[in-house]
Formats: structure tokens, sequence, C-alpha cells
């Protein structure tokens, strides 16, 4: 769900992980809130939004996935905004190539794919790897056929009965 957002509205603009944390802490002080309101807020388990803002090595500090961060969103009121920094940008691009081929869309067409096995090439697969392979090894791979068939009867027979 997006949302256009005005000028006014814009509370921080975050250019890296650590921006994101000050962003998240600052907004807690000005609400003036302890961090269990967050939790709660953002149903977040009690203590995350603690782990999260921490600036630590710490074993128990976390950093935000997927989940947290849209929870810490919630708790805070904050929203994620998207814009393009074309100055910012710039360098990266000039290092960047273009694609060569076209983009095309997906399932353009109903045409089953040419690497998708058939019966047909399941048969001549099939036949190829017996080929490669010694006799010995063609009389074991029977042998085991042959085995898990015979499995297959005692157990049809067997629930056939009872």
């Amino acid at each position: 769900m997006s949302q256009p957002l005005h000028a006014d509205q814009i509370y921080r603009i975050v250019l890296d992980y650590e921006g994101l944390q000050e962003g998240f802490a600052d907004r807690i002080e000005d609400l003036n809130v302890p961090l269990t309101e967050v939790d709660a807020a953002g149903d977040l388990t009690r203590g995350n939004a603690q782990k999260l803002l921490c600036r630590s090595d710490a074993k128990w500090t976390r950093q935000f996935g997927w989940e947290s961060l849209g929870k810490m969103l919630k708790g805070t009121g904050l929203a994620l905004a998207l814009i393009v920094d074309d100055e910012r940008f710039a360098p990266v691009k000039a290092q960047m190539q273009t694609r060569k081929l076209r983009v095309r869309p997906a399932n353009v067409s109903s045409k089953q794919p040419t690497w998708l096995f058939t019966k047909k090439k399941a048969r001549e697969m099939g036949s190829k790897r017996m080929l490669c392979m010694t006799p010995l090894q063609r009389q074991r791979l029977a042998r085991k056929a042959g085995k898990a068939s015979a499995r297959a009867r005692r157990r049809k027979s067997a629930g056939a009965v009872g």
C-alpha cells in the first residue's frame, strides 16, 4: 500500500542503516513514550525495539528485517518513502552497463519450453543412461527394480485383504 507524501510530511531523509536507527530513536524521543509502548503499538515482542535500536556489537542486538521494519514503522507512525537521488546516484550509474537484451514480459506465449522433459525425451535419456552402464550395473539396477515391484505387489495385496 503506497500513498503520496507531501513535502511538509517528511520527517527525515535516511541514507544508511545508522540513519534509520537514529530516525526511529528520534521519533520515539519526540513521542515521549517508553520503548515498551512502541513494542506494544507495533506488535513487537517486548524489548525488541531496544534490541533493534542499539548501536552495539553485543550478541543480543538485532537488525531490521522485513517483518521487524514494518512493525517499527507501525509502532512509530512513520512511513518509508523511496526517493530517487540523481545527484548521489550519478557516480554509480556511470559505472553500470545497460542491458544487452530487450526485457520481455513473463509468459509471452503459452508454448511449452524446449528444456521441459516429455515422455519421448525421458525414454531417450533412459536408453542413453543404459548404454553408459556396465552389464553389472544394469543387473543391479534390474534387481533393485524387481524388489521394489515385488514389495509394491505385496503391499497392494495386503491392503486388499485387510
